[in-house]
């Protein structure tokens, strides 16, 4: 027991201490050779030390148990609940104080570095929009048809990526810009559709939807960031003649909203990494197909903290199929900072 070790060398003092005391009555004769009056002296002196090691032990017990147990399941604790009696407790407890107190400020610091970075890619990629507008609409005044299609190309492709910079961003910072609603998954991915029209048109990829009549609760912008996601990823490795489908299956606890491609698939020993930061994979580092191996990292990341699931089934060079799972009852109160 714990307490016994603690308290070992106050237990072995008091046992001595009780001996020498014994020795000492018997040498001086005091019960004049009444052995039994010596034995029911112990017994007083033992059961009342007895008693107050029941009592050490029990406040003991209430004092660093309960600690020690709220430690072990790694719940919370406050330095507030931590009582310090001795100099030694005292002492660390100012040191844990100290600690505390520069780690608080050292995350605020941090926090407030992210919000400012978070401020300035918002006003660049304002800005940079601005331009991206401006090439599109002379674009369309071009009369070569081959240099204006390939400038219109470029220019979704910058758009498509400094909106996957600016979505990147908020996603790393905070659950502030999340709002849980109503949505409808027809619409959302109609949206989705719309917004990768133009790459979906060029890449000649056929787009297949059917039963997506369906109410989610959840926030439609990230959802429609997450499609727009997974469409690029099954543009960029799509195959001749191309096709994407979307459908959505009604399960007792869950909508599943399934995205399907027809293109060169994922290899089975990179399915189970490609969520990870950066991987890119065997696709990724083909010369064919650039890929930062980001885009999938931040899909997965946003819908952890949009409590949605998201699963992935493929077969090389056939098919790669999305599931995500938007749960009927989800407690959303669980939406913390990203």
């Amino acid at each position: 027991m714990r307490f016994i070790k603690e308290k070992n060398i106050n237990i072995i003092f008091s046992i001595a201490l009780l001996l020498v005391i014994n020795i000492y009555l018997i040498s001086i004769n005091s019960f004049n050779g009444r052995t039994s009056d010596l034995i029911y002296l112990d017994f007083i002196i033992i059961t009342i030390y007895l008693i107050w090691i029941y009592i050490a032990y029990f406040n003991w017990k209430k004092k660093y148990y309960d600690l020690y147990k709220s430690i072990l399941n790694e719940n919370d604790i406050s330095l507030e609940d931590v009582k310090e009696n001795s100099l030694e407790e005292e002492i660390i407890f100012k040191l844990i104080d100290n600690k505390d107190k520069k780690y608080d400020f050292k995350t605020k610091e941090y926090e407030e570095k992210l919000r400012d970075m978070e401020e300035y890619i918002s006003k660049w990629v304002h800005e940079i929009k601005l331009p991206i507008t401006a090439l599109n609409i002379i674009s369309e005044d071009i009369e070569d048809y081959d240099a204006a299609s390939s400038i219109k190309n470029e220019t979704e492709k910058i758009n498509f990526l400094v909106n996957s910079v600016i979505y990147g961003s908020r996603a790393t910072v905070a659950s502030e810009d999340i709002f849980i609603k109503e949505e409808n998954l027809g619409d959302i991915v109609k949206k989705s559709i719309r917004n990768n029209s133009f790459f979906l048109i060029k890449n000649k990829v056929e787009i297949v939807t059917s039963n997506l009549n369906y109410n989610i609760h959840s926030d439609g912008k990230w959802i429609i960031y997450v499609i727009d996601q997974l469409i690029n990823n099954a543009i960029k490795y799509s195959k001749e003649n191309g096709k994407i489908e979307f459908y959505a299956e009604d399960n007792r606890e869950y909508i599943k909203l399934c995205i399907k491609d027809n293109g060169i698939g994922i290899e089975k020993e990179d399915i189970e990494r490609i969520f990870n930061k950066g991987f890119t994979g065997s696709n990724g580092r083909n010369k064919v197909y650039k890929s930062t191996g980001m885009g999938l990292y931040f899909t997965k990341k946003v819908l952890n903290k949009l409590e949605h699931e998201i699963s992935v089934e493929s077969i090389k060079g056939e098919y790669t199929l999305f599931n995500i799972y938007f749960y009927k009852i989800s407690d959303y109160l669980k939406v913390t900072k990203m």
